[in-house]
């Protein structure tokens, strides 16, 4: 929750803006691919960037963040706009101050969102998730929940890993870093032998 809430300053601050140069083509291309699906984007040559000379769009780019985030987007789509506000019981069995950290004080709000927000939050959707794998990888490879707990504050507040992976900042980094972190947990987790399995 802590590694969300950090990655999430710049829309706290200034909305649901894409920024820098690259995301901005990424959003880009996500518009194009979900509007013209994939064939055509991986034959579209993009005039517009590398101008004068343009660029191969479909053979020189990663489109794993771009499909990510349309099929979020399709998904939320189907998601019915509603409002959920956490049970009082729940609320006053936090320590007092708490309920700040929780997203709108404990008054959540569900539903679809624009392609534009889901790129702009989809790199703190993936940061999170990538602070929560790191926590699982250390704690399958150390065999310390302990150690798990700290690695993921690590992961969490680690400039090279925030700067990559917050709000704003569609790059394929954000992805990435998940999609490594889930692979060698899962890796690590096939590695057991039946004697180590606590199940």
């Amino acid at each position: 929750l802590w590694a969300y809430r950090v990655r999430m300053h710049p829309v706290h601050e200034y909305g649901y803006l894409i920024h820098e140069f690259d995301p901005w083509f990424n959003f880009r291309a996500t518009q194009f691919l979900q509007k013209h699906g994939w064939s055509k984007f991986a034959k579209w040559y993009d005039y517009m960037s590398w101008y004068p000379i343009g660029r191969p769009i479909g053979t020189t780019t990663y489109p794993g963040m771009q499909f990510a985030s349309i099929w979020i987007w399709q998904v939320l789509k189907q998601v019915p706009k509603m409002a959920y506000n956490l049970p009082q019981p729940f609320l006053a069995a936090l320590p007092k101050g708490w309920d700040r950290y929780l997203p709108s004080h404990g008054k959540m709000s569900f539903g679809p969102m624009s392609l534009n927000d889901v790129c702009v939050v989809s790199p703190a959707w993936f940061g999170a998730f990538a602070t929560f794998f790191t926590a699982l990888l250390t704690a399958e490879a150390s065999d310390s929940n302990s150690a798990g707990v700290c690695a993921a504050f690590v992961m969490a507040l680690i400039p090279a890993h925030l700067m990559r992976s917050h709000a704003g900042g569609y790059d394929n980094e954000s992805v990435a870093v998940t999609t490594f972190c889930a692979t060698f947990w899962l890796w690590c987790r096939a590695m057991r032998t039946p004697k180590s399995w606590l199940w």
